[in-house]
Parts: structure tokens; C-alpha cells; sequence
């Protein structure tokens, strides 16, 4: 990808293009837990999703964007600061990039561009089945960190009334990915 990869503030005006990618993002999860009770596909045919208007309520403690790779739409993340426990500073709520911009480093840029845009203990959680967020979590927070993170499986996470596995670390400014992932970019 040559084009510039940006993670771009939105306001609440932006809610309903979030809101219509988190039937594309559902769809991709339904591929690591599409077998679950609760994943099929309604009868109409749309996945759905929770309704994301939440992440507007409190700026100050949520904070969605837009990723874009130059002038196209390539995802979202949601900021929180909602974690396991109250120490956290910072929360990925929710993360998608969409699957043509996939493969192409934009997911590692964005989660470092975030790291770096929010100093302080950070939690990153993802769901046991979801193998492909565990392995781009995993392995993005293990370079970023160079390897200084705590990670636990299998956590009960109250607020959210699940078992999630857990990375738990803290981001310093100005920490680079290598040259060769930039130069994917």
C-alpha cells in the first residue's frame, strides 16, 4: 500500500458509517466463532451487531475513528477506558479493518499509531475462539513492547460478561515498527 494510512477522530455524525462496517466486522469474526450459539445468521440475511452509539456518550473516556488509506475508508477503532480492572488507562473496545486492506500492515500501524496517542497502562482484550484477533494482538503488542507485556487467558471480564484473554502493558511514546513493515505502507 502506497497511499498514507490515517486514524482520523470522528464525532457522532460519523456514527452511522461505524455502526454499517460492524455488520462486515461481525461477518469476519463469524469466521473463528460463527459455531457458537448466537452467531448464526438471522433469517434476513444482515449480521448484527451491538449498537456502537455508546462510544459517543462520554468524550473523554471513549474515542472513536476512521482509518483511512489514503481517501477510502480501510477500518475503525474504538478507545475506551473501560478494562478488567479499574487501573487501566486504555481499552481497545473495537477494532476492524476492512478485508481488502487486510495483510497489508495498516492494522499494525493503526494499533501503534494508538499506543502512542495514549500513554498509560493499556489492556487489549480478545475472545479465546477469535484466533485471528489473538495472533495480530499477540504478536503487534509482543514487538511493540519488545516483549515487556503480561498476557492472561481465560479471564472473566464482568462488565462485558465473558471470558476474554487479556494483554496487559504499557505504551511509551515514539516506539517504531521496523523498516520493513513501514515500508509495506
Amino acid at each position: 500500500m502506497n497511499a498514507s494510512v490515517r486514524l482520523v477522530p470522528v464525532g457522532i455524525a460519523n456514527y452511522h458509517t461505524i455502526q454499517n462496517m460492524a455488520r462486515f466486522y461481525v461477518y469476519d469474526m463469524s469466521e473463528y466463532l460463527g459455531h457458537q450459539t448466537g452467531w448464526e445468521i438471522p433469517l434476513n440475511g444482515l449480521y448484527e451487531c451491538i449498537d456502537f452509539k455508546m462510544y459517543w456518550d462520554n468524550p473523554k473516556t471513549q474515542f472513536p475513528f476512521l482509518i483511512y488509506c489514503g481517501d477510502e475508508i480501510a477500518g475503525f477503532v474504538i478507545i475506551d477506558k473501560r478494562g478488567m480492572n479499574p487501573d487501566v488507562d486504555f481499552n481497545v473496545a473495537q477494532f476492524f479493518i476492512i478485508r481488502k486492506f487486510k495483510r497489508a500492515g495498516i492494522g499494525r500501524r493503526i494499533a501503534v499509531d494508538c499506543f502512542n496517542q495514549f500513554i498509560g497502562k493499556w489492556k487489549v482484550m480478545c475472545l479465546p475462539e477469535n484466533a485471528g484477533a489473538y495472533k495480530f494482538w499477540s504478536s503487534v503488542i509482543r514487538e511493540y513492547t519488545q516483549g515487556q507485556f503480561e498476557e492472561y487467558n481465560n479471564c472473566k471480564v464482568s462488565h462485558l460478561d465473558d471470558i476474554y484473554n487479556v494483554f496487559q502493558f504499557c505504551s511509551h511514546y515514539l516506539k517504531q515498527l521496523p523498516e520493513q513493515d513501514n515500508a509495506r505502507m
